[in-house]
């Protein structure tokens, strides 16, 4: 999986004990956050470019996400390093060379304050006629709407839901469709769920398939018409 929303890469730690013999003597239990298991990858190739000295999460995702559980997960400590292309009609990630000016229309975009995440991206957005700050957050299954935030309509809906805290399990939750939003001067519509952030969340398919460039250097998303 590659994660916008997760600050360092990922890796399962029942992957990285039978495939890598990591045990959990080998975890690095001081480090950049407090009470995470770390090892320190000696490479990592990623689209053709081998990364050095990587620092790694150890985490039981195949026990929280099961079926849907990745082995690996490439974050915010490899992304920051350069410009990437999702192309969700392709069903692609790629590396970019940047360019001295955008082929695409730019979106301008900040990280949230640092107590947050290291390289968390936040979008200005607008429904309706409210403002709304976004998470983009290419790991996410579902778009979310901000805490409290009604956009219209909303149905009880029945989901698959898992995080770091809780394995996968069926959930009831709020669903608002056709939700219409803005993000600079682009229109998009899309099916939101009820948050529990005072910050919406955008997935990699908010965009109708639109392939987009993010260029953590220019700190922009690069809307891709072809």
């Amino acid at each position: 999986m590659v994660d916008t929303g997760c600050s360092f890469c990922v890796i399962d730690s029942a992957y990285a004990s039978d495939v890598f013999k990591i045990k959990e003597n080998d975890y690095i239990t001081e480090g950049y956050i407090k009470k995470r298991n770390f090892i320190v990858l000696d490479s990592l190739e990623f689209c053709g470019t081998t990364y050095r000295e990587v620092y790694c999460i150890v985490m039981d995702l195949s026990g929280k996400f099961m079926d849907y559980a990745p082995r690996f997960i490439v974050g915010g400590n490899i992304l920051i390093r350069g410009a990437w292309k999702f192309d969700l009609a392709n069903n692609s990630v790629e590396p970019c060379d940047i360019k001295p000016t955008a082929s695409g229309d730019v979106i301008h975009w900040k990280y949230f304050p640092r107590n947050m995440s290291v390289n968390t991206i936040r979008l200005k957005g607008v429904i309706g006629k409210q403002k709304v700050d976004f998470l983009f957050d290419t790991g996410s299954r579902y778009s979310k709407l901000p805490i409290g935030f009604k956009a219209g309509p909303t149905e009880t809906v029945r989901k698959e839901s898992a995080n770091e805290d809780s394995s996968l399990q069926m959930v009831e939750a709020e669903l608002t469709r056709n939700v219409g939003f803005k993000i600079g001067k682009h229109e998009f519509t899309h099916d939101f769920f009820d948050g529990q952030r005072d910050c919406g969340l955008l997935n990699a398919y908010s965009f109708g398939g639109i392939a987009v460039i993010l260029n953590y250097e220019r700190r922009t998303l690069e809307v891709v018409y072809e």
